[in-house]
């Protein structure tokens, strides 16, 4: 492990203090996930006005596909770069620079010229937009893992998964409110992640693994964790055997991406619902999915003070549960009536709970992302979290790009209800990501919690009040 000497002995604040800071802290990274999730947000509904900007017709969607796949790829690369600097350096700093960039560039849209000159220039901007996204992350997630305590952190990650989902939807609320107008929506996004990226500055990074049992009292008497990751620790972290199956499984990020993709499409199709009914069911299962990351991180984390394996457990059931609502869900063959309204749509015998049905899967499946972070966050060492975190985040990116790829396949060969139907195998799939990490979780805490016991004891013994 690498040991960093250039760091002072800081002592520790008062525990008072430090609850009220860091819970600010939290805050504010939960709005600068916000609104990095809400300038993502923004293309989608902005396709039409901007092929129209560009090309004077909409019927081409390659250019901005371009744009999203360059955007996803250099975000990538800038994720994997910024878990390995946020384990050796500051990640509050990280933030900052990576909220600058992207929030700059992002305002900067405002000045794109009409025409394929516009083009250029908004492909451009996005894909330094996704170097800047990129950096920030995997810095976020190692914040908060050491702003929670590990009976607290899936429901801290619950809590960050909600300001994701939020910022999507908010990205979707700003487009609209900008009614074409994509330039001033981009800009406004921009200079509030510019002001985020400033106001972080005001904010004190946490200690590094200063949430850990094993730690606190070498903490409290003023030492200070020094440990910083090398590449000597790549064997520790490959001994660490669950994080090959966490890290591995993208796949978990199918089911949802499938049908956050065909939703709109299948319910038109196959239920004939129009824009009012198809609005309140999309509000309806993100409201659901918002409330199970909560409950289940919650749950995960009451659980785990009795049982170790808990949030591996809740993920489990998290994966599993879902399919039984969607059998019913797929089963369903209610039609609503041509041109019918919100009201007389719900009206329909049978359609509430159609949408009642896809919510509790959603409720239930979006408690996997809280559990999955926590899990990933005990298993490591405080210098390796970022780290894990990024290279997870990069196979999550590969599975919402791939997941909708398939799905899209599957629909064209055998129709909408058989694309739907491949994600209960998905689920069933990711069942069995989730059983090696049952087997080794418990004896990946006990390495993890041995080696920070014996670098406190270290720690304690480097105290000048211990050496006189």
């Amino acid at each position: 492990m690498g040991y960093n000497k250039r760091l002072p002995i800081m002592p520790n604040p008062a525990p008072s203090l430090s609850r009220t800071a860091g819970g600010a802290a939290f805050v504010f990274f939960c709005l600068v996930l916000v609104f990095d999730y809400a300038d993502q947000g923004l293309l989608s509904p902005f396709v039409n006005p901007l092929l129209q900007d560009f090309f004077g017709t909409t019927a081409n969607v390659v250019p901005l596909g371009w744009i999203a796949f360059v955007f996803t790829l250099l975000s990538a690369a800038s994720t994997v770069a910024a878990g390995i600097l946020a384990d050796r350096r500051s990640r509050v700093r990280l933030c900052i620079a990576g909220g600058l960039v992207y929030g700059t560039f992002s305002a900067l849209t405002v000045l794109a010229p009409h025409g394929q000159a516009g083009y250029a220039f908004f492909f451009v901007s996005r894909a330094l937009v996704g170097l800047g996204m990129g950096l920030v992350v995997p810095a976020v997630f190692s914040l908060v893992g050491d702003l929670a305590a590990p009976t607290r952190r899936a429901t801290a990650f619950g809590f960050m998964s909600v300001a994701m989902l939020a910022g999507r939807f908010g990205g979707f609320a700003v487009a609209g409110a900008f009614a074409g107008d994509w330039r001033h929506a981009y800009l406004l996004v921009g200079l509030v992640n510019v002001l985020l990226a400033a106001s972080l500055l005001a904010i004190r990074e946490p200690r590094r693994g200063g949430r850990e049992d094993e730690l606190r009292e070498a903490l409290l008497a003023g030492a200070e964790y020094r440990f910083r990751i090398s590449w000597k620790d790549i064997g520790l972290i490959r001994a660490t055997r669950s994080n090959f199956w966490l890290v591995l499984n993208f796949i978990d990020v199918f089911p949802g991406s499938i049908v956050l993709f065909l939703i709109f499409k299948y319910m038109k199709d196959v239920h004939n619902l129009e824009a009012p009914a198809m609005n309140f069911t999309i509000v309806v299962v993100a409201l659901s999915g918002a409330a199970g990351a909560i409950v289940f991180g919650r749950v995960g984390d009451l659980w785990f003070r009795k049982d170790r394996r808990a949030k591996v457990l809740t993920a489990l059931i998290c994966n599993a549960l879902p399919i039984v609502f969607m059998i019913v869900f797929l089963l369903s063959k209610v039609r609503v009536p041509p041109d019918a309204t919100l009201g007389t749509a719900l009206a329909v015998p049978g359609l509430l709970p159609l949408v009642l049905t896809i919510a509790a899967a959603m409720f239930i499946n979006q408690g996997v992302n809280p559990n999955w972070y926590g899990t990933l966050t005990d298993i490591n060492l405080p210098e390796h979290r970022a780290t894990m975190i990024s290279l997870a985040s990069v196979m999550d990116m590969m599975g919402s790009a791939v997941g909708p790829l398939l799905g899209s396949y599957i629909a064209s060969s055998w129709g909408l209800r058989a694309a739907m139907a491949s994600v209960l195998v998905f689920w069933a799939v990711n069942i069995l990501f989730w059983l090696p990490v049952l087997a080794h979780v418990r004896s990946d805490l006990d390495r993890a919690h041995a080696i920070l016991a014996s670098r406190a004891s270290d720690m304690k013994r480097s105290l000048p009040s211990h050496a006189a």
